[in-house]
């Protein structure tokens, strides 16, 4: 299943934290947080106690290093915020267990707290994401690459996974699979139509 886990709140370009943290991917190649934020603190680096910052990316700088500080691996976001996950990054995250990680986000969610909202994605914004994945299957097909069913999965504060749920009918992973998959993603624009659809759904506008 393709995992893109992002907060409701990332109208900037995501995802999905580590936590099961920003864009879409098939499961277990890459995940991607749209959760606001961070970067420039070294690995391992315990953070200094400090104030959750109501800016964006000092809040994810914070979060990050937190993260990291509980012995997660958490990458830095991008200069606007967000994390975007390699499948490297990805593996590592992946590698200390689910446990630590949600652990560890328990633990440190706070320096988001300011910046992000944990309001779940609504029946209409959810109905959109997989209109936008059908567009992104349909594609794939073009290639000779079947995906599963699209689904969008409402999780804990405020976060939504979104995805190909696989099928006996489906491809099975591969490189090719993989390579064209991001293809069809970025031919259809995926992570910004997200965006769009997350940030309209934040303050109540119907696309």
């Amino acid at each position: 299943m393709i995992e893109s886990v992002r907060h409701h709140n990332a109208v900037r370009h995501s995802r999905q934290p580590g936590v099961s943290v920003g864009r879409p991917r098939r499961a277990g190649r890459r995940l991607a947080c749209a959760l606001l934020a961070v970067a420039t603190v070294g690995v391992g680096a315990a953070p200094a106690a400090v104030n959750p910052s109501s800016d964006p990316y000092t809040a994810g700088i914070q979060y990050a290093a937190c993260m990291r500080a509980h012995g997660v691996p958490h990458p830095n976001p991008d200069r606007s915020g967000d994390f975007r996950l390699t499948p490297l990054q990805e593996k590592r995250m992946r590698a200390v267990g689910h446990a630590r990680v949600q652990a560890a986000d328990k633990a440190c969610f706070h320096y988001l707290s300011r910046v992000v909202s944990t309001k779940p994605l609504s029946a209409h914004a959810q109905s959109r994401a997989i209109r936008v994945l059908e567009q992104v299957r349909s594609c794939a097909a073009g290639y000779g690459v079947t995906l599963g069913t699209a689904v969008v999965t409402v999780m804990s504060r405020g976060r939504a996974m979104f995805g190909f749920q696989p099928t006996a009918s489906s491809s099975r992973p591969s490189e090719k699979v993989s390579r064209f998959e991001l293809l069809c993603e970025r031919r259809v624009k995926l992570a910004s139509k997200l965006d769009r659809i997350i940030a309209a759904d934040r303050i109540g506008i119907e696309l």
